[in-house]
């Protein structure tokens, strides 16, 4: 989720705004998820990415000052992630203990009850885990190394990868392609044979069925 789009969501009578001038470093540890998997195939792609300049302490810190990652201030001081999932966990994959952050909305005065209400009004937090199946937002891994593998998402990367879905600026939004594909090619055939289920994906992706779906580009092909 583009970091501007959120920091114009949280802008309301009901939150106090803080927004840093400079990304800060932050302990990865100390990062809180805001979503309750990640597909594993898509980390693993980016720690192929990181781990050519992990072993360069100036050019991985070049790397992650170029994408920090968006983050609200939550209750307790936390730091609440609303993107940037899969970068994290392939930090810690190859031993990249600190990241920056943008701060971009601070709710840090609310309940945690009623941070999690406007992280949800707002579109901020998509309480699911990795069978997605609905949570509540207390029930979130508190910490990024928690985070699960959804087999449905990394097929979900895979198709939009190879083009069968554009990539789209909403939140969550190749969680919703997950969901869709959950609802149609069994778990089983994702981890037994993931290049039957990928070829799969590829043709339902196509379909009228997916076109509601972001990203959505059957009707070209």
């Amino acid at each position: 989720m583009p970091a501007a789009n959120v920091s114009s969501q949280l802008m309301g009578s009901d939150t106090r705004r803080r927004r840093t001038d400079a990304p800060i470093l932050v302990p990865l540890d100390l990062l809180r998820p805001t979503q309750g998997a990640v597909g594993m195939r898509a980390v693993a792609a980016k720690r192929e990415k990181v781990a050519r300049r992990a072993e360069c302490r100036t050019q991985i810190q070049r790397y992650l000052e170029k994408r920090p990652i968006p983050a609200v201030r939550g209750p307790d001081d936390g730091y609440y992630i609303i993107d940037h999932h899969h970068l994290s966990v392939a930090l810690l994959q190859n031993e990249v203990t600190e990241a920056f952050i943008q701060v971009i909305g601070d709710l840090s005065g609310l309940t945690r009850s009623d941070f999690w209400r406007l992280m949800a009004k707002r579109g901020c937090v998509h309480p699911f885990d990795h069978h997605g199946q609905r949570i509540a937002p207390s029930a979130l891994p508190g910490a990024i190394r928690q985070l699960k593998r959804d087999a449905h998402r990394d097929l979900a990367w895979s198709v939009r990868e190879a083009g069968g879905f554009m990539k789209s600026d909403l939140p969550y939004s190749e969680f919703r392609w997950a969901q869709f594909f959950r609802s149609r090619i069994p778990r089983t055939s994702v981890l037994r044979d993931f290049e039957y289920a990928h070829d799969r994906g590829m043709m339902l992706a196509r379909s009228e069925a997916a076109s509601h779906l972001p990203g959505f580009d059957g009707l070209r092909l």
